[in-house]
């Protein structure tokens, strides 16, 4: 127990590392302690205690001369790195983050996220008032979408859809996949306007710009019209019943009667014991925001509120992102 809750200071490590650069400054070669402070402009007694419970980790290793190098898991720290979660890092340890968490016993007791107890208003509220953390945001959950999407892409065949609209698809990490994948598929990216902003650049550098539409959108109103097929990939959890059936009704008016819905989320084991690390996403979600993740059956319920029937359902290799694919009733 006690190592289990001294990791809360690795995390913090992790994080400080992550806003610091650390991995960014060693990634060509090993740095002296003096070296470091200089350039992330942190006291050098403070930097190499931090440095040092870091390298016990292997996150980073010092040599003899008292320079640091990276470690085995510290390339993952690397802002450009295959798999990086600096920017995931920086988005759950930043301050705004950890508060939420800190009011995790008043949350309990109010039934409210504690973020939303912490910060007087919900996070997507907070996120339009506060743009530099929306842009971490917007690029943590990248991080993760662009580990997910290689996977998502091999255990679905999106190439039988002519047009796809990933309806909160963030900065296009799905979308990219896909569209690189199947070439004869066209695409449409919704979500904020200042997601879109983001997103728009990575489409341009891949020249996917001409294949894909890229839409601003309050998806909880209505969505674009003109797809067969509409992903929702870990959109659901973070809204409440109510919010999340307007967003599957906003769905179902724009698609087809042909058309497909994929919802690509946990699905919650109703027993105890087992997916240790889903049910600590849905403590995460219920900590920061008003949804939380569902079993099969709270999903098809949601659906069928929607007007929807769930046809399929298929497992991937991401302990957090099952597909279930769904039409018109």
């Amino acid at each position: 127990v006690f190592w289990t809750l001294a990791r809360v200071y690795l995390a913090r490590a992790y994080y400080v590392a992550a806003e610091l650069g650390i991995a960014d400054l060693l990634e060509e070669c090993p740095r002296g302690v003096d070296e470091l402070a200089e350039a992330t402009r942190t006291d050098p007694r403070f930097l190499y205690r931090l440095l040092r419970a870091l390298a016990a980790f292997n996150v980073l290793a010092e040599d003899d001369q008292g320079c640091f190098r990276l470690g085995p898991s510290g390339q993952a720290l690397v802002t450009h790195a295959p798999g990086s979660v600096r920017h995931w890092t920086m988005l759950v340890g930043h301050r705004a983050w950890q508060q939420g968490l800190a009011l995790a016993l008043e949350a309990m007791g109010q039934g409210k996220p504690g973020f939303e107890l912490a910060h007087g208003r919900p996070f997507y509220a907070y996120l339009r008032e506060h743009g530099d953390y929306a842009r971490t945001f917007v690029r943590g959950m990248s991080a993760w979408s662009d580990w997910h999407a290689p996977q998502l892409v091999r255990a679905c065949d999106f190439s039988r859809f002519a047009t796809i609209a990933d309806i909160g698809g963030g900065n296009g990490s799905l979308l990219i996949e896909i569209l690189q994948r199947c070439p004869q598929v066209r695409g449409i990216l919704v979500d904020q306007p200042e997601t879109i902003a983001q997103a728009r650049p990575r489409f341009e550098a891949r020249g996917l710009d001409r294949r894909c539409t890229l839409v601003s959108a309050d998806i909880l109103q209505a969505v674009p019209e003109g797809a067969d097929a509409y992903v929702l990939k870990h959109v659901l959890r973070d809204w409440a019943d109510p919010q999340a059936v307007q967003i599957l009704k906003a769905c179902h008016r724009a698609m087809p009667a042909h058309g497909r819905l994929l919802v690509i989320d946990a699905l919650l084991d109703p027993a105890n014991g087992t997916d240790r690390l889903v049910k600590l996403i849905d403590l995460e979600q219920m900590f920061i925001l008003p949804g939380g993740l569902r079993t099969q059956k709270e999903l098809e319920g949601l659906l069928d509120q929607a007007g929807f029937r769930r046809i399929d359902v298929r497992r991937t290799s991401i302990a957090d992102a099952a597909i279930l694919e769904a039409v018109k009733r």
